[in-house]
């Protein structure tokens, strides 16, 4: 069986800057990008993956088709290891953590009856807004929330 950590639910989607790539839907600043990823976190705390992933797709440049293949993953391995994790009830977001003027990461964990999953969302600072560029959720140890 192959590691959770390493592949099954280590969903990162990386989207770079190339020529003739549209992007999604941006925010104009910091807290539109902190107010946009609590609606996420809420979504998926309330056990509603679809719903916070379909909020993802609008303000990410990665295709429907991916978004759709992340879903269906993500859905497949939330319900596999559901007695691992139990329900979710609820969020926290963790802290945020700025790299020059130009890059954002936001940290949260999406509470479970059992045990937290961590979920981290980057994004850039394009010429009209802020974009989301990345997102990753994962059961790694949250342990390395403290470091």
């Amino acid at each position: 069986m192959v590691s959770v950590k390493k592949v099954s639910l280590l969903l990162f989607a990386v989207v770079l800057m190339a020529a003739g790539l549209s992007f999604g839907d941006t925010v104009p600043d910091e807290n539109a990008a902190k107010g946009l990823t609590d609606k996420i976190m809420a979504k998926a705390g309330a056990g509603d993956t679809s719903g916070a992933f379909q909020m993802i797709k609008s303000y990410t440049a990665i295709s429907a088709v991916e978004i759709d293949g992340i879903i269906i993953q993500s859905k497949r391995s939330m319900d596999q290891f559901r007695p691992r994790y139990g329900t979710p009830i609820g969020f926290e977001f963790i802290d945020s953590k700025k790299s020059g003027s130009s890059l954002l990461r936001l940290r949260y964990i999406q509470k479970n009856t059992r045990y937290p999953l961590i979920w981290i969302f980057d994004f850039y600072k394009a010429k009209d807004g802020w974009v989301l560029n990345a997102f990753n959720w994962n059961d790694a140890p949250f342990t390395e929330l403290f470091r």
